[in-house]
């Protein structure tokens, strides 16, 4: 809100003299907060020195005006720019707030957006309140004029918002500042406690089916009947309460959860319903180079040179887009795509940020190292969720069934779309195309080059998608970023663009050298000693990988410029030598590959045991030759050679007494083990001390502390319950067959 005015903005207000000479001789008078005008004679006067009743009438035709040209209030994020500004979440924050947007139900987002259209126009009316620290005034008399409908806000905003108090705006507005705006959306609606909420066993149920079984979910009657026979195979204690309760649990439950239930049930439905609130998601963008979003998709037509993909980045704001044609989404590509968009656009605004999604693309250590030097803020969308790109991803859409359908080696985005292209050719011509070589096929004759579909979207970019109305900007994007008076903040010098494009991170400066990249740089500098283990920034020379230039991490003030005289003056840009790099890796795996195989074919992994085997072998046949052996003389052997015979000659037991010695050895066993066992088991969980105590039971009556824990735990655990009572059934089945026998 303007602050400072001149005697003739003052004249005839509430409060003030009529005219100017009486506005000048009351502050003379009252001596008011002036300085000279900026521009013109005279003085200007301060807010703050004004009489209340005036700058009340000031604050109310100031908010009253910022709420008129706000024409369509329902978009939150226009509500919230003003405010975002002055707050200092980060980007990421401010972002995640516009996820807990989307998920608000239409109602909610009524009311959010209500409040935050509140909270800025207050933020307008109290700030002449706020020069002169009266901001409790300032609130009261806003909430005074906002009952008495004095703002000139729209009739929905009071329909949505009925009068509130001066702590109601001030709990609004420290929420809005810790939470965010989500949190406007408020939910007051009281409900009465039902059976299923004290129930959560038998709400859980219900829900478990209706999500996975989502044509259930209006068959009350149904559901009951589950319900009652799921309680009765399973001896819960649930109270299922009847069909007609519900029906009216569920509903609410449904209807509480409109959003998520679509998203697990009917994904599409999602997309198509709840997702196109996603734009919200930058409510705090208010000119070009603020968001830009990044993504890839593959070229759904064959080009003489193969498929290609193409890397695109879209201004949300102005909603332009620069594109690049390239073998495949790489970090060379994107890195090809950011110097096309820095010399077009200039540099994304100091509180912008790049929204990019989860791929190693993107991800690559040379292009975080690229935007950590630019400054740039990154942000990261979830894996799978194109929705939070949603600006790159429309304009795709429109790419895809705008554009490259109209190619004429266009081959279908889907199969389905593939086969209604083949059936326009007869099967004779097919059969032909096939046995031609593939110079020959129709296809390849109708393909065109990547560098020809390069310059073929490149043309339509800027004579047709730049200059056609885009229905949520009212405008084309050109005339959008003229509208917007934006200054952007150019590169100037190309080369140094090209120079940092080629940053391949930092390295150590080790007798002289460093290595980056792979390959060894020397210069005369780093022999120095104030260069000796130092951190260093390395940048290739675009058009010879035998040249970098060296900065201190952190510091710009000096070069060094190091070479590696192997690889100088071959001519070998960086890109060629990664290239080269690339490909001899690929040759080598290749060449692993194959020596495996070669391995496998002559059984190279189980030679050892094919060795051994054989020297087995040859082992047999010379024990065929064993010489006669000397007999052993030796007095203790000897005795007990002959004892041998004494005791074979000893009565043998009968099978009976050994039968019995073996039963007694066996029931002697099991008696200590189950003595160790109890033992041992100092109740490790509840459930083994439960099976103790109700196998002790069998036997004798528990004490009255272990019988109250047990029949307690047999309640509250039913599904464990069941099992216990099986394994004493089992148990008493036992005991039983072993008396009878």
């Amino acid at each position: 809100m303007k602050e400072w005015f001149i005697s003739s903005e003052l004249a005839g207000l509430v409060g003030l003299p009529q005219y100017q000479d009486g506005v000048r001789k009351k502050a003379d008078r009252e001596d008011w907060k002036n300085r000279k005008r900026e521009s013109g004679k005279g003085l200007e006067y301060h807010i703050s020195s004004l009489p209340s009743e005036t700058r009340a009438y000031l604050a109310k035709t100031m908010a009253s005006e910022t709420a008129s040209a706000i024409q369509d209030h329902a978009k939150a994020g226009v509500a919230m720019a003003a405010l975002a500004d002055k707050s200092a979440v980060s980007v990421q924050a401010k972002i995640e707030n516009g996820r807990k947007l989307i998920a608000l139900k239409p109602e909610q987002r009524k009311r959010a957006d209500s409040r935050l259209l509140i909270l800025q126009v207050a933020d307008v009316f109290l700030s002449s309140y706020r020069a002169c620290n009266q901001l409790d005034v300032g609130r009261r008399l806003f909430c005074e004029a906002y009952a008495a409908r004095q703002i000139q806000l729209p009739d929905s905003v009071y329909d949505q918002q009925r009068s509130f108090s001066y702590r109601t705006l001030m709990r609004w507005q420290d929420s809005l500042d810790s939470v965010g705006p989500a949190s406007l959306a408020g939910n007051y609606q009281g409900k009465r406690e039902t059976k299923l909420d004290r129930n959560q066993s038998l709400a859980q149920f219900l829900i478990a089916v209706v999500t996975s079984k989502p044509h259930l979910a209006n068959k009350w009657s149904t559901l009951h009947e589950l319900a009652t026979e799921y309680k009765s195979m399973n001896q819960l204690d649930w109270d299922v309460p009847s069909a007609s309760s519900l029906r009216r649990y569920l509903t609410r439950w449904l209807s509480d959860n409109k959003a998520a239930f679509t998203y697990v049930t009917n994904p599409d439905a999602y997309n198509n319903q709840y997702r196109t609130a996603v734009e919200t998601m930058y409510q705090w963008m208010s000119q070009p180079n603020d968001v830009w979003e990044f993504d890839s998709t593959p070229v759904d037509a064959m080009l003489i040179d193969g498929r290609h993909s193409i890397i695109a980045v879209i201004d949300v704001f102005t909603r332009r887009v620069r594109l690049l044609v390239a073998k495949s989404s790489s970090s060379e590509g994107i890195c090809l795509l950011l110097r096309k968009t820095f010399l077009a656009w200039g540099t994304i605004n100091p509180n912008g940020v790049m929204r990019t999604d989860n791929g190693s693309d993107y991800v690559s250590k040379r292009v975080m190292s690229i935007c950590s030097l630019l400054d740039i803020n990154v942000s990261r969308s979830n894996a799978y969720s194109g929705w939070e790109k949603p600006h790159i991803e429309r304009f795709f859409r429109t790419l895809s069934h705008g554009m490259i359908e109209l190619l004429p080696s266009y081959i279908g985005h889907c199969v389905a779309d593939r086969s209604v292209i083949e059936a326009r050719k007869s099967f004779a011509e097919r059969l032909a195309d096939k046995r031609k070589p593939d110079d020959q096929r129709d296809v390849y004759q109708l393909a065109m080059t990547a560098g020809e579909l390069q310059e073929l979207l490149d043309n339509w970019l800027d004579a047709r998608y730049h200059n056609k109305k885009h229905s949520t900007l009212g405008k084309t994007p050109n005339e959008k970023y003229q509208d917007a008076r934006y200054q952007r903040s150019a590169i100037v010098d190309e080369s140094a663009l090209d120079l940092l494009l080629n940053h391949i991170g930092e390295a150590t400066v080790s007798k002289g050298f460093i290595k980056a990249g792979g390959v060894k740089y020397s210069a005369p500098e780093l022999m120095e000693h104030s260069w000796k283990a130092q951190r260093v920034s390395v940048f290739l020379d675009p058009s010879d990988v035998g040249r970098a230039v060296l900065y201190r991490a952190g510091d710009w003030s000096e070069r060094v410029e190091a070479i590696n005289l192997d690889l100088l003056g071959n001519g070998v840009s960086p890109d060629a030598f990664r290239a080269a790099k690339k490909a001899d890796a690929k040759a080598l795996a290749s060449f692993r590959r194959e020596m495996r195989n070669l391995a496998k074919t002559w059984g190279v992994d189980t030679l050892h045991q094919d060795v051994i085997n054989h020297f087995v072998e040859q082992a047999k046949d010379t024990l065929q030759f064993k010489q006669s052996d000397i007999e052993l003389d030796n007095p203790a052997l000897s005795a007990l050679t002959n004892a041998i015979p004494a005791i074979d000659q000893q009565k043998a037991f009968s099978d009976e007494e050994l039968a019995a010695l073996e039963a007694r050895r066996l029931a002697k066993q099991a008696e200590q083990e189950l003595k160790a066992g109890q033992e041992s088991k100092v109740l490790k969980t509840e459930y083994e001390q439960a099976l103790i105590l109700a196998e002790k039971e069998l036997d004798q009556p528990l004490p009255e502390r272990e019988k109250q824990w047990l029949n307690k735990y047999m309640r509250s655990h039913k599904l464990m319950a069941k099992r216990i009572t099986r394994h004493l059934d089992e148990l008493k089945t036992a005991r039983q067959s072993k008396a009878n026998g």
